[in-house]
């Protein structure tokens, strides 16, 4: 291994260990490497960083946060959940489906998982003490409900994926919309395993009122027509995705002021500052973690590991498993998005050499990571659970048991079966 490559990266888990910022970490480290190599120009640094956010497909990013968070504002979720309660609320454990559901919907709003435990789940997590479910299960389903939020499209680390290696964001959106669909499906079978020695959780009524399901239906109507226009533009070609982002902040803001009536102009002045700073966040992260590629597809990191992938005889099954090893264990310690930028230009071009569909391959991946923001030590959504519930993380995870062992089984099987979500591509 050259010397540079070693000094980059011994100084990025120097840094990390030592606590700096993943964005830092990564930037100091590609250029003390780039020093240590010696016969590269300080100027391209400057160069990489341009190139990496000189995208038409990044501009999705910013827009789709910032139209997620007018809808937020907007007052969307509430609807959501009466709509959800309205289909969902004559079955036993009815308000953990609720959450399951009113995530998946505000999901295809706002592609971010934290946003979408923090709406969803704070707002349910009241309602379900009052019906008598454990607080600590009640924050742990609205933190793993929430990475609905990344799973289903439009998705930011999907988006992410698909521009740092070139896989259509377009496809990727259309196999993760199935494989959603799934995951929400095992999350509710999964919560009725969890909550089946709970006697005290009743239905919230016998049957199905046609008349309340039409109101919630109209009330939530406008929000949850947004996806529809969103995914089905895209979808049928008539929007590339970051044309359809614009058409969704445009659509946030006519739901928010003319329809629901509920965003003032403060409010979307927040809305505008707070998707900033996140975007920002985020392109700083596609920026240096561009740079740190770049250094190792210098130093042949690619080529080595593809040599190494055939002198071990690896195949597609061996592959997965060791995969998903790597990014359960770096969800344990890292971001998603970093994690993606910094490893999928490494494992992608191995997959496809076992003859694994990139689109596959991006849809596990960012589902593998979606399930580490719930993992500890440092998984997100369970710290914003922690948050708006001020439950334990001990706690919360100790009720998590059943969807931990169910969670890592249906990445082994979304790995081996690509049946299951690619026969839609």
């Amino acid at each position: 291994m050259p010397d540079f490559l070693i000094v980059l990266f011994a100084t990025f888990f120097g840094f990390l260990i030592l606590g700096f910022p993943i964005a830092w970490s990564i930037g100091l480290s590609s250029l003390l490497s780039i020093l240590a190599k010696g016969d590269l120009a300080l100027v391209l640094i400057p160069q990489r960083l341009f190139v990496a956010t000189d995208s038409f497909t990044l501009l999705a990013i910013p827009f789709f946060i910032l139209a997620g968070d007018l809808m937020l504002h907007g007052g969307i979720s509430k609807r959501l959940i009466n709509l959800a309660l309205s289909l969902l609320g004559w079955m036993k454990y009815s308000m953990a489906y609720v959450t399951i559901v009113a995530s998946a919907f505000f999901g295809a709003i706002s592609g971010s998982a934290p946003a979408t435990a923090a709406a969803i789940g704070s707002m349910m997590q009241g309602e379900m003490e009052k019906d008598h479910y454990d607080p600590d299960f009640a924050a742990f389903l609205g933190a793993i409900s929430g990475t609905l939020g990344i799973i289903i499209p439009p998705s930011i680390a999907l988006v992410v994926f698909g521009t740092g290696t070139g896989t259509s964001v377009t496809k990727l959106f259309i196999a993760s919309a199935i494989g959603g669909i799934i995951i929400a499906l095992v999350y509710c079978l999964t919560a009725k395993l969890s909550l089946r020695k709970q006697t005290q959780i009743q239905a919230h009524f016998s049957r199905i009122d046609p008349k309340n399901v039409w109101a919630a239906v109209k009330d939530a109507f406008a929000g949850i027509f947004s996806p529809v226009i969103i995914l089905g533009g895209i979808y049928t070609g008539v929007f590339t995705p970051t044309e359809a982002a614009v058409i969704a902040v445009l659509y946030s803001l006519l739901v928010g002021f003319l329809v629901y009536r509920e965003l003032t102009v403060k409010k979307m002045v927040e809305s505008v500052v707070n998707s900033a700073v996140t975007s920002g966040m985020v392109l700083i992260l596609v920026a240096t973690a561009s740079l740190f590629s770049w250094i190792m597809t210098a130093a042949g990191t690619g080529t080595m590991l593809q040599e190494l992938v055939l002198s071990i005889h690896l195949n597609k099954v061996t592959f997965f498993l060791l995969v998903n090893v790597i990014y359960l264990i770096l969800g344990m310690i890292m971001e998603t998005i970093p994690i993606i930028l910094l490893t999928s230009p490494i494992f992608l071009p191995i997959a496809v050499m076992l003859g694994i569909d990139p689109i596959h391959f991006g849809v596990v991946t960012v589902f593998n990571l979606a399930f580490g923001i719930v993992t500890p030590p440092f998984g997100m959504n369970l710290f914003v659970a922690s948050g708006y519930s001020k439950r334990s993380l001990v706690g919360m995870v100790r009720k998590g048991g059943y969807y931990y062992v169910i969670g890592f089984a249906l990445i082994l099987v979304l790995s081996l079966c690509p049946q299951l979500i690619m026969w839609s591509v």
